[in-house]
């Protein structure tokens, strides 16, 4: 935990997380996703492995892994997933499919039970291809990985770190799927506000989360912060060789760690700050420091 979390125990935990858990771990050479609309399906497919490549560059949202990033400080994880038809698995995917699901929550627990007092919240918010069938395995692999750690779905009144560390709880799972309603393990899609602003252009962006920022959230949940650019088609075809992180998350890093440096004035209990490439710009010491 980083260093002084520890002295108000009573207080929400505080969180910072990247935009896509599983992005490091995209395979350039895969299919694409079903996340991506039939159009650019086809269009991949028309152009083959060079189609493919410009995807790849625009879908890469993190270059550090989840061990990487639970080591640098981020505690929360934006989790898409489907199911992949060749194999059967579940895996992460972005634009194109990624890696196996299950090793990499292997790696989370082993470094929740070095750090005792660490808390990580996944939040599985995109499911695709998945039938009832896929969700009641994937749900109980999750249970079976994290069994004791797993904090219930609760009061978020009631949710404070020494609540957590008393009980030794240490994982918060968000599943956005109706199957989750009658499990008291698994927090359901209500209990996060997430609002996107669908944007390439960082005025916009920013005066998007001012907006928000002004109408405060007071209701009972988790709220995230997404200091997120998204490229249109305009963008990818205007920087055809270019990628999200040259052209968008790059230059936009030192404006959102400013607005996530004023984040004293949001008024959130339990806010969650997330944008791509979380190395950049000090964004995980600066809303480290909002928690003092």
């Amino acid at each position: 935990m980083p260093e002084g979390l520890d002295e108000s125990p009573s207080e929400p935990p505080p969180e910072i997380t990247p935009q896509q858990a599983g992005d490091s771990c995209i395979d350039p050479h895969s299919q694409v996703a079903p996340d991506q609309s039939r159009e650019i399906q086809t269009v991949v497919h028309m152009f083959g492995a060079p189609g493919r490549d410009v995807l790849y560059r625009w879908c890469v949202t993190q270059n550090l892994t989840a061990e990487q990033q639970l080591n640098a400080g981020i505690r929360y994880f934006d989790l898409r997933v489907s199911r992949q038809s060749t194999s059967g698995k579940v895996c992460f995917i972005h634009g194109l499919y990624g890696a196996d699901v299950i090793p990499c929550l292997e790696d989370i627990k082993k470094f929740l039970d070095v750090h005792q007092k660490e808390v990580v919240i996944l939040d599985f918010n995109h499911l695709y291809d998945m039938g009832a069938d896929h969700h009641t395995s994937l749900l109980h692999t999750v249970t079976e990985i994290f069994g004791s750690k797993i904090c219930p779905y609760l009061n978020m009144d009631c949710l404070t770190l020494e609540m957590l560390w008393e009980s030794e709880l240490q994982v918060i799972i968000l599943y956005h799927n109706d199957l989750v309603s009658d499990n008291p393990f698994f927090w359901p899609a209500s209990s996060i506000g997430s609002p996107w602003a669908n944007s390439a252009d960082i005025p916009q962006l920013l005066s998007f989360l001012d907006k928000h920022k002004k109408e405060n959230d007071n209701k009972d949940r988790f709220f995230c912060w997404q200091g997120i650019l998204t490229p249109s088609a305009h963008t990818i075809i205007s920087h055809f060789a270019g990628s999200l992180k040259e052209v968008l998350a790059a230059k936009l890093a030192p404006f959102f760690v400013t607005w996530v440096k004023n984040g004293k004035s949001v008024n959130c209990k339990h806010g969650i700050f997330i944008t791509d490439f979380v190395e950049m710009a000090d964004f995980i010491p600066s809303v480290i420091d909002l928690n003092y």
